[in-house]
C-alpha cells in the first residue's frame, strides 16, 4: 500500500455476471518494475535491497501545502545506484503515499552538506531524466565547505535554468522551514519527526503481505464468481442439489478465507497503533485501517452475490423436483388407468 493499501477490491455486475475488479497501485518490495528497468535479476538489486541503504526516503512528512515529501539523505551513497535502481526506487517510493497525495506531487529535498557541488549536479540530472510523478519544487541543502559554497554560488546561476522544475538552493536547513513543518522533518533536518528506517521497512513489509493477501482473495472470488454465474444447473434434482452443495461448500470456504482475512488485518492494525505514533507510523495504521473497510465491502458484495446466485439455483431445484414429481405421478395415473 500508499500505498499498498492502495488496492481497491469490488464486486460488479456486468451482464448476468458478476466479477472482483482489482486496482493495485502500490509495487511490492520484490515487484516494482518500469519500461527500461530490467528485472531485478537482469539488472541491479530489488527493491528491498535498495531500501537498506537509505539512498532516498518516503518518511512520511508532508510540505505545508500538504503535498508528500521525498528525501535523498546525505550519506554520499547515491553515486552507487545505477539508472535503472534508481528508477526501481522511485517507483516504489513514490506508491507509498496515498493517491490522492501523490497526485497533488511532490517535493524533493536534496541533502548535500557533507558532499560536492557534483553530486547535487547527479541528482538533480537524475530526477530531471526520470521521477514518476509531478514535482512541486526541489529544495537543495548546498556543500557547507568553504570551496563547495564558492563553486555553489557560481553553478547555482547557471543550472537553475536547466531543469524544468522549480529548484531552490538553502544554505541551511532553517531555509526548509519557510516550507516544511519542523514536526514534518527528520532529525538529520533539524525537525521533529521521529522516523526509524528499520521499524519503516518492517511495517511496510506486513502492509505489503497483507495487501498481496487481499489480492489473492479477490482473485480467488474473481474464479469462483465467473465459473458458476453461467454453469449448466442440471436436468434433474439429483444434479442441481450436488451441485448447490458443491458450490456451497466452495463459498463456504472462500467466506472462511476472508473471516480469516479480516482478522490478519485487525491483528496488524493493533501491532501498528501504539503511543506516540509518528506521522509516518500513523499513515501506515489509516492504510490498513482503509484495507479492512474494502475487505468489509468486498464480503458483503460476495455475501449479496451468492445469496442471488443460491436462490437461483433453489428455485432450480424445486422447479426440477417439481418436474420429476409430476412426471412421476403421470406414470402412476397412466398405469391405474390401465
Amino acid at each position: 500500500m500508499s500505498e499498498c493499501d492502495n488496492i481497491s477490491v469490488s464486486i460488479t455486475p456486468r451482464g448476468a455476471c458478476c466479477r472482483v475488479r482489482r486496482r493495485m497501485q502500490c509495487f511490492g518490495l520484490n515487484e516494482a518494475e518500469c519500461d527500461g528497468c530490467g528485472s531485478d535479476s537482469e539488472d541491479g538489486r530489488s527493491v528491498g535491497e535498495l531500501l537498506l541503504p537509505q539512498y532516498a526516503l518516503a518518511t512520511g512528512g508532508l510540505a505545508k501545502d500538504h503535498r508528500p515529501l521525498i528525501t535523498f539523505p546525505d550519506h554520499n551513497n547515491f553515486h552507487l545506484l545505477t539508472a535503472a535502481e534508481y528508477r526501481r526506487l522511485l517507483l516504489y517510493l513514490t506508491s507509498v503515499p496515498s493517491i490522492l497525495e501523490a497526485e497533488m506531487g511532490f517535493h524533493i529535498i536534496i541533502d548535500r552538506r557533507k558532499d560536492r557541488w557534483n553530486s547535487v549536479k547527479a541528482v538533480l540530472l537524475r530526477i530531471s531524466e526520470f521521477f514518476p510523478g509531478i514535482i512541486h519544487a526541489v529544495y537543495v541543502l548546498r556543500p557547507a565547505s568553504f570551496l563547495q559554497k564558492a563553486l555553489s554560488e557560481v553553478s547555482n546561476k547557471l543550472f537553475k535554468e536547466e531543469f524544468r522544475f522549480r529548484v531552490l538552493v538553502c544554505s541551511s536547513v532553517e531555509e526548509l522551514y519557510e516550507h516544511f513543518d519542523r514536526s514534518q522533518l527528520t532529525a538529520d533536518l533539524g525537525g521533529e519527526l521521529q522516523y526509524s528506517h528499520s521499524e519503516w521497512i518492517q511495517q511496510r513489509i506486513a502492509l505489503e503481505k497483507f495487501s498481496t493477501l487481499m489480492k489473492e482473495i479477490s482473485s480467488k472470488l474473481d474464479d469462483f464468481m465467473h465459473e458458476i454465474v453461467d454453469c449448466d444447473m442440471g436436468n434433474d434434482p439429483t444434479q442441481t442439489k450436488e451441485l448447490l452443495d458443491c458450490q456451497e461448500s466452495r463459498y463456504k470456504s472462500l467466506k472462511s478465507e476472508l473471516s480469516s482475512a479480516t482478522t490478519q488485518g485487525e491483528e496488524l492494525l493493533t501491532q501498528m497503533r501504539k503511543p506516540n505514533l509518528t506521522y509516518n507510523i500513523i499513515s501506515h495504521v489509516a492504510a490498513v485501517e482503509r484495507l479492512l473497510v474494502q475487505l468489509e465491502e468486498t464480503e458483503k458484495q460476495f455475501d449479496n452475490f451468492w445469496q442471488k446466485h443460491s436462490m437461483k439455483l433453489n428455485h432450480w431445484l424445486m422447479f426440477r423436483t417439481f418436474l420429476l414429481n409430476f412426471k412421476q405421478m403421470q406414470v402412476k395415473l397412466h398405469l391405474l388407468l390401465e
